[in-house]
């Protein structure tokens, strides 16, 4: 592994002074800017689920975010197609207006449970742990830990090699909002183009934007959820906001695999991790039920039962 690496470590020098150039970097980094910035004009923004879900959200302070490639938009997702990150974000689903139309209801809650429930993003804290099993339990091997920093993760290897234990920790490399961009045009992809000129002679290669995962979407499109029949669907009346983590597992990419000590990891793959919340969220419970909501007295006794003392507001 060592003389990989040293032979890696001369070839970047050979390049030392040349530029690399980029096919639409800034571009695409000012598409990245341009979905944090108008996710940040949001102070609340609203989750639609259904009241069970709901209680074990205020119960465990926690939110479950989905991996990118399970989203009921298959476009989107085949659009991840980079192996070293096909299977790295997670997403949770927000809309920033509040008056959803009853599509969203039925898709995403239902119209005899559903709830909208207020959110501030800076009640989520840079944390995640995987979600395991069937029954979605937390992960709780040390060799399925989420440190919040990649150097996090490095003092943790430095550790454990002194124990005499060789482990390689996932890390939190990505951790944002973004509001979704709506563009049939855009077709912005994590995998682009790069060259180099070097003594007159261009070499080729790839160039990665991971970043813009998980940003845009087509007006329209096939909404394929787990249990139910596909169906054509408008995104745009979503008005989406996302809250996007990436995972990254500390180790060398090499032709797109990952590899530790010289041999190529398996192919490991968390559907769901879960994220927690501050002391500050809820404090105010902002809630909206769906049209036919069964009983909303009892549900909200449940809420005050759970969390005395709080402010709820019925909007």
């Amino acid at each position: 592994m060592e003389k990989c690496l040293n032979q890696d470590i001369q070839q970047l020098k050979k390049l030392e002074g040349h530029t690399i150039q980029v096919d639409n970097a800034l571009n695409n980094l000012n598409f990245i800017r341009q979905s944090k910035q108008l996710a940040e004009k949001h102070e609340w923004l609203y989750h639609c689920t259904t009241d069970v879900a709901l209680i074990s959200i205020l119960k465990n302070k926690e939110l479950w975010l989905s991996n990118l490639k399970l989203v009921n938009d298959e476009e989107e997702a085949k659009r991840v197609d980079v192996p070293e990150y096909e299977r790295t974000y997670y997403i949770c689903c927000f809309t920033y207006n509040p008056e959803i139309p009853e599509e969203h209801w039925k898709e995403y809650g239902n119209m005899e449970n559903g709830v909208l429930i207020g959110i501030k993003p800076d009640w989520v804290k840079r944390a995640a742990t995987f979600m395991c099993g069937d029954k979605n339990q937390k992960c709780k091997s040390k060799f399925e830990i989420i440190f919040n920093t990649k150097r996090n993760a490095l003092e943790y290897i430095i550790e454990q090699q002194q124990k005499g234990y060789i482990v390689n920790p996932f890390y939190i490399n990505a951790f944002n909002f973004y509001q979704v961009i709506y563009d049939d045009k855009l077709k912005k992809n994590i995998q682009g183009n790069a060259s180099m000129v070097i003594d007159n002679e261009k070499f080729y290669g790839r160039s990665l934007t991971p970043e813009v995962a998980g940003i845009i979407k087509s007006t329209k499109g096939n909404s394929k959820r787990f249990g139910e029949v596909p169906h054509e669907k408008d995104w745009t009346t979503e008005k989406e906001v996302r809250l996007k983590v990436g995972i990254q597992q500390y180790g060398i990419f090499k032709n797109g695999y990952e590899i530790h000590d010289n041999m190529i990891m398996p192919d490991v793959f968390f559907p769901k991790i879960a994220v927690p919340f501050n002391e500050n969220a809820f404090k105010t419970i902002k809630i909206r039920f769906s049209p036919n909501f069964h009983d909303k007295e009892k549900f909200i006794e449940n809420i005050t039962s759970l969390l005395p003392g709080n402010k709820i507001d019925i909007f």
